[in-house]
């Protein structure tokens, strides 16, 4: 009988314990549940985006929280400007979250540093289908014959424009195959008409535009084994970092400093979704993602270059889904990847906000039916016009991209300023990108 009692006092401790704990936000039932029978399952999943992406996203993954009751979720939600410097914190500190959504220019990086599980395992096995995606964009993914991640869709670089901002300048809207000289006397003449930006964005947030007027050029940014830049003259650099500042010069487009106010407001508040810009430079799901701010937003091809030997455009994954290879729950996380990307179910509530999807199957449901918006639409159609103007797609940028990134808008911010010259610029620019690559090599190295 006495130990009956003590039983029952043990069992009642646990329980008032279990519930303080909760209240206090020091564990969760969901979290007992898993520790005790093994069956309940916590994923913690990070991505980057607007509120409307954040907003689907949540409902996705709700909805197979109900269809999987032993699924819960720890969502962790960031603007594209604060992700990877959190991202790169807390694999520091070996707390990286299970799923991740990961960028083309951070895949080598993450990968490199042993941070991504290989997902081949998952897809010989047949937990993540491949069969109806498109084998290209998968390879995107391919980081020194690992799988590091499973792009959600396809993403091709294009400008978005306001037509209204057109229609007050006067001016027709622009089309695809317009050139650079264009673009240039486009924006000048907005801000002569208006008072407005022509142009509303930063040219060197990061290399992927300049990438493209690389290509151009007939040229790549990087070496084919990315241990230097991959064109050699100058002028190249030159010639980008010259045209934005003449913009900047005449008022149509903003400076470093303007711009850092700007971004500041976030992305539902930039120049050309509300009004106060032309044209900026984005990917082909920007006016999606904007369409509930405003959906008059339009898409067109990015300008050619007159003297260029190519249109420099390539078909990119849009983003990747990885899972951390400090996650205990690989496997769920590997089921999940799997139904946001083949299940018409999740693709009904996404809705290719994250890029058109790389399954055709999903591809032609969503066409087939009223699930797409006329804007969703609009995007698909975007995507398979740029099709034949898009040459090979490029490996994903080295490891150390970060850094270079930063190079080239330091140097470039410089420029802009008249601090140093266009020429200085490029010289400091091409050290700087060097040294950091000598360093990213001579860590592999270390690694191995």
């Amino acid at each position: 009988m006495q130990n009956r009692r003590v039983s029952q006092a043990s069992a009642l401790v646990l329980f008032l314990l279990l519930l303080c704990l909760q209240g206090c936000g020091k564990v969760s039932v969901h979290e007992e549940l898993k520790d005790k029978s093994g069956q309940q399952v916590t994923i913690r999943v990070a991505w980057w985006g607007g509120e409307e992406r954040h907003k689907l996203t949540r409902e996705a993954l709700e909805l197979y929280s109900d269809m999987h009751p032993e699924v819960t979720f720890e969502m962790l939600t960031f603007s594209w400007n604060d992700y990877f410097e959190t991202l790169s914190l807390e694999t520091a500190r070996g707390n990286m979250p299970d799923l991740v959504q990961m960028d083309y220019q951070y895949i080598t990086t993450y990968s490199e540093n042993g941070s991504l599980s290989d997902l081949t395992p998952f897809v010989e096995d047949g937990t993540i289908r491949i069969q109806d995606m498109d084998s290209d964009i998968l390879r995107g993914g391919e980081i020194d014959g690992a799988l590091r991640g499973i792009a959600t869709g396809t993403s091709v670089l294009s400008m978005i424009y306001n037509p209204r901002v057109f229609e007050e300048a006067g001016l027709a809207y622009p089309e695809n195959g317009w050139t650079w000289e264009d673009f240039a006397d486009c924006c000048k003449q907005i801000k002569e008409k208006t008072g407005k930006y022509g142009v509303a964005m930063t040219p060197v947030l990061d290399v992927n535009l300049f990438r493209y007027w690389v290509r151009q050029q007939g040229s790549e940014l990087f070496s084919a084994d990315q241990r230097s830049l991959g064109y050699e003259d100058d002028n190249v650099y030159i010639g980008y970092v010259s045209l934005f500042k003449e913009l900047m010069d005449a008022g149509a487009a903003p400076t470093p400093e303007d711009w850092a106010a700007i971004n500041a407001r976030g992305e539902e508040q930039y120049p050309v979704v509300i009004g106060e810009g032309g044209l900026m430079q984005e990917w082909n799901n920007f006016s999606v993602k904007m369409s509930h701010v405003n959906d008059h937003l339009r898409l067109v091809a990015t300008p050619l270059s007159e003297e260029g030997t190519g249109t420099g455009l390539w078909m990119k994954p849009g983003m990747f889904l990885s899972i951390a290879e400090t996650s205990e729950v690989k496997r769920e996380c590997a089921q999940l990847i799997d139904w946001l990307l083949n299940s018409e179910e999740a693709n009904r509530i996404l809705k290719g906000e994250r890029g058109v999807p790389i399954s055709k199957k999903i591809r032609e449901s969503l066409l087939g039916d009223d699930t797409l918006s006329q804007k969703e639409r609009e995007m698909f159609q975007f995507v398979d016009e740029m099709k034949c103007l898009c040459g090979e797609m490029p490996p994903p940028e080295p490891a150390g991209i970060e850094g270079i990134n930063q190079a080239f808008s330091d140097t470039a911010t410089a420029y802009f300023y008249d601090l140093i010259s266009a020429g200085e610029a490029a010289g400091e620019f091409r050290e700087r990108v060097q040294e950091i690559l000598n360093q990213s090599i001579e860590d592999g190295r270390e690694r191995e």
